[in-house]
């Protein structure tokens, strides 16, 4: 038979449990109490009980002997059979109000907490294992849930199958010494809470019970399911690949590509910008339309109004520059040819708007309805367009240039005339961007359907034609509408705005664009000019993504050291803390030189390089 020294060896290398496991023995009348044994009415002057004793044994070390004479606790006494049950406890009424509803779920509740006859034992014997001078009846170990499974686990070992035990939620001490006598077998103890308030048995803490003739039995146990690699503390599965976080992953995707093991996609560098992190340099593209169409041998018409060809166009220009951008973008006269305006092209500019719809008669908008973006005008062109480009799969990102509802309503009035309007029929402006806006939601949805990125261009509310009042009043309750409209389709919204733009920044973050793209400062005063570029970095602070502002009239005759150089201007101003996309200020003109094209990127490519800008 093991001995109490061997027995808590074992445990303490198996199950290693903080406090000490507990060797319990039941005085019969007529045993002796041990000498050493302290008593609590003799040496602290205090009553006591079962729980209480038990955890001064477990965590002082202590051997001690708790009689009637000793007891405080009427539950622990009657379990222990110390003392006659009562009609108070045979009433329920100890449980009634606390424990239970009534005194009858009471009476069941005290009927269930198993008893030693009275006088069957006078004395509760506790002390730690592996000082006991005693045979124990039983051992209990306090321990967290996983040091209670592998007890439960070794219990098991020899004879396989479940460890049956219950719960009252109170008096665990018969739980613990009566039942485990009892029933010779082993217990899993959940604690109560008088164990918790006055024992002092933490929250974590649970409990396990082993009769002693058990002990052996156990102790193979742990040894068996040990080597059979069950183990505490419990053995940690550690031959994976951790996920690690996105930012962390950047960097050995930055190593990899360093060491040519790897490549960042075009793709790659715009999301980084959104995500307010980096790859290897700054994203870069320019905003083309008709010139990848003159590239490719098309008149800006053909360009405009054929979409398969216009697909063509711009494949093959992503083919020759690698923008990490690409654009379904043909004019922005579409939306208001649709409805009803007409509309002239040139050789050398981009489509304009020839006639307006609502120039002779504004109460003509009353008789409008929205286009359909299936069959009005040029606008199924367009949607072809964008399924088209999606369809190619390009490792960029992709957008599509809508036209804003103030653009909208400016070229279905005429813009003079609409100006006009905001001193004279605001009421008719606010009817007019009703329509506009609900035109771009329909419009935009369709486009949405293709997955291809929203962009709604607004080169009329510029502060070069209008001013920040007329934004404030005009436009931007129908932009934060529009926004709002397409986040609750989880697409958010690009804009861009020509000319002067920077008293307006605060007001365009604020009705949530996703991205904003600048044109140059066009105040006619040189001392009034403005580098708008550093101007919304420093405002945005990264709340938005900007999109900006190499200068798009070099395109047509710049030298390589100006191109060069507006380069430089834009990724020294605002590339340091990423949320930017290199890009031009406006869309490039048609008749853009090729090599220029070619300069800018590059020069992007070299200057826009992080290690360069940052180290």
């Amino acid at each position: 038979m093991v001995d109490p020294k061997t027995a808590d060896q074992a445990l303490q290398q198996y199950i290693r449990p903080q406090s000490f496991p507990i060797a319990i023995r039941m005085l019969k009348p007529g045993e002796p109490i041990p000498e050493r044994a302290k008593r609590p009415a003799r040496d602290f002057k205090k009553l006591s009980m079962n729980c209480q004793v038990i955890d001064m044994a477990r965590r002082y070390g202590w051997m001690i002997a708790l009689t009637r004479e000793d007891h405080i606790c009427s539950l622990g006494i009657t379990a222990l059979g110390f003392d006659k049950p009562t009609h108070l406890y045979n009433s329920g009424t100890l449980c009634e109000g606390m424990y239970t509803e009534t005194a009858d779920a009471g009476q069941r509740s005290e009927a269930a907490v198993d008893k030693f006859g009275y006088g069957e034992y006078y004395c509760l014997l506790v002390c730690p294992l592996d000082r006991a001078t005693f045979e124990p009846h039983l051992v209990v170990v306090y321990a967290n849930p996983a040091q209670v499974m592998r007890l439960t686990q070794a219990a098991l070992w020899k004879r396989g199958g479940k460890l049956a035990s219950s719960f009252g939620g109170r008096i665990s001490c018969s739980e613990t010494i009566v039942t485990t006598m009892k029933t010779e077998e082993p217990q899993v103890i959940l604690p109560c809470s008088g164990d918790r308030i006055f024992g002092q048995t933490q929250d974590h803490e649970m409990a396990f019970t082993i009769p002693w003739p058990k002990m052996e039995e156990i102790i193979e146990g742990l040894e068996g399911t040990h080597k059979g690699g069950i183990r505490y503390p419990i053995t940690q599965f550690m031959e994976y690949e951790a996920k690690m976080p996105p930012k962390y992953m950047e960097v050995n995707k930055l190593w990899e590509v360093q060491a040519g093991k790897s490549q960042y996609t075009p793709r790659d560098h715009v999301v980084a910008a959104y995500k307010r992190t980096f790859t290897d340099r700054v994203p870069v593209y320019p905003i083309v339309a008709s010139f990848a169409g003159c590239l490719d041998g098309l008149s800006i018409e053909e360009y405009c109004t054929d979409p398969q060809k216009a697909i063509k166009a711009q494949l093959n220009y992503f083919e020759r520059y690698q923008p990490d951008v690409v654009l379904a973008y043909n004019d922005l006269a579409k939306e208001a040819e649709a409805v009803g305006c007409g509309v002239k092209y040139s050789d050398y500019v981009v489509p304009s708007i020839a006639t307006h719809v609502l120039q002779d008669d504004k109460g003509k908008l009353a008789k409008l309805s929205i286009p359909d973006p299936k069959s009005a005008g040029r606008l199924p062109a367009f949607l072809e367009m964008c399924e088209g480009l999606m369809a190619a799969k390009l490792p960029t990102a992709t957008g599509a240039v809508l036209v804003g509802p103030w653009t909208i309503a400016m070229l279905m009035r005429n813009p003079e005339m609409l100006l006009l309007d905001t001193f004279e029929d605001p009421a008719f402006i606010h009817e007019l961007m009703r329509f506009a806006t609900d035109y771009c939601k329909v419009f935009g949805d369709e486009a949405l359907k293709t997955k291809i990125g929203l962009s709604f261009s607004e080169p009329t509310a510029s502060i070069s034609l209008i001013s920040p009042d007329n934004y404030r009043e005009f436009i931007a309750p129908y932009h934060k509408e529009l926004v709002d409209y397409f986040k609750a389709k989880k697409a958010g919204l690009t804009t861009h705005i020509c000319g002067t733009t920077y008293p307006i920044y605060e007001d365009l973050i604020q009705a949530g664009f996703t991205t904003l793209s600048i044109d140059l400062d066009q105040q006619s005063d040189p001392k009034l000019h403005v580098d708008q570029l550093t101007r919304l970095k420093e405002v945005a602070k990264k709340r938005v993504v900007v999109i900006g502002n190499v200068d798009a009239t070099l395109f047509e005759r710049a030298t390589k050291e100006e191109i060069e150089a507006e380069v430089r201007r834009c990724v020294e101003s605002a590339a340091r803390d990423s949320a930017f996309i290199l890009s031009t200020s406006c869309e490039i003109p048609p008749r853009s030189k090729p090599e220029v094209v070619g300069w800018f990127l590059e020069a992007a490519r070299d200057y826009g390089r992080y290690d360069r800008l940052m180290g």
